[in-house]
C-alpha cells in the first residue's frame, strides 16, 4: 500500500516537473524567436552598426552624449612661406588656439586617387563631339589612365572633429558657431575649410572601417544592404 502510494506520489510530482519544464520551454522559444527578430530589425540601424545614435544636420551623435562635427581643412605648406606670411600664419593659429573650448581630434587620409569616376564623366561628354573634341578627350584619358597605374599617386585629407557634451540643441548651435569663427580664421591664411554632409560623413566613416574598398556606403543603403551588414 504505502509502496502504491508512493509510485502515485511520484507519477504526480513527475507529470508537474513536465507541464513546468514545456511551458518554460516554449517561453524560452518564445523569447528567443522575439530576440532574434529584435536583432534583424535593429542590424539595419546605424548605431547597431558602428555605435552611432544619428547623423543628421551634419552632426554625429554618439552615445546620445557626444554630438560632433567633422570639417574637411586644406594644408598649408608653412615651410614654403615667406617670412611675413609665416607671422600671418602664427597669428591666426594663436587666435584659433585661444578661442578652443571644446574637444578636438585631428584625422589625417591618404588614399590612391581614383581617376574611374573622372574618366567616365570624359567619356559621357564627348559622346556627341567632333573627332578632334574625342582625339583631345583619348589622350587625357590615356595620361589619367598612366597615372592610375603609379601606385604611390595618392592625396591626402585632414579632417578636424570636434566634439561638445551639452544637449544636443545648444551643442549644435555652438558648434556650428564655432565652425564659422574657425573659418573666417583659417580663411585669413588662405586655408579652405568645409563642413562634411551627412552623406559625406557616412561614406568618411565607412571608408575608415573598409580601407581598401571601392564601395561607396550610399550605393550600399540605397539597395538596402545595411540587412546584410556586418561589421
Amino acid at each position: 500500500m504505502i509502496i502504491s502510494f508512493i509510485f502515485i506520489l511520484s507519477g504526480i510530482g513527475f507529470l508537474i516537473f513536465s507541464l513546468i519544464y514545456t511551458k518554460n520551454k516554449s517561453s524560452l522559444q518564445d523569447r528567443n524567436k522575439k530576440d532574434k527578430l529584435s536583432i534583424k530589425k535593429s542590424k539595419k540601424k546605424l548605431n547597431n552598426l558602428w555605435g552611432i545614435d544619428c547623423i543628421n544636420n551634419q552632426m554625429v551623435t554618439i552615445n546620445r552624449k557626444q554630438h560632433s562635427i567633422v570639417v574637411e581643412l586644406d594644408s598649408i605648406e608653412y615651410s614654403l612661406l615667406h617670412k611675413e606670411e609665416k607671422l600671418i600664419v602664427d597669428r591666426e593659429l594663436v587666435s584659433i588656439s585661444q578661442m578652443l573650448k571644446f574637444p578636438i581630434q585631428f584625422l589625417e587620409i591618404k588614399k590612391n586617387i581614383d581617376v574611374g569616376e573622372m574618366i567616365d564623366e570624359i567619356v559621357v561628354g564627348t559622346i556627341n563631339a567632333n573627332e578632334s573634341m574625342k582625339e583631345y578627350a583619348s589622350n587625357i584619358i590615356a595620361h589619367l589612365e598612366n597615372l592610375q597605374e603609379d601606385q604611390n599617386l595618392f592625396e591626402r585629407k585632414n579632417y578636424m572633429i570636434i566634439s561638445s557634451f551639452n544637449n544636443k540643441r545648444k551643442a549644435e548651435i555652438e558648434l556650428k558657431e564655432f565652425y564659422q569663427l574657425l573659418k573666417y580664421h583659417l580663411m585669413n591664411i588662405k586655408v579652405n575649410v568645409r563642413l562634411l554632409s551627412d552623406e559625406e560623413i557616412i561614406e568618411l566613416i565607412y571608408e575608415q572601417l573598409h580601407k581598401g574598398s571601392n564601395n561607396k556606403a550610399m550605393d550600399i543603403i540605397e539597395k538596402g544592404g545595411l540587412e546584410l551588414y556586418v561589421t
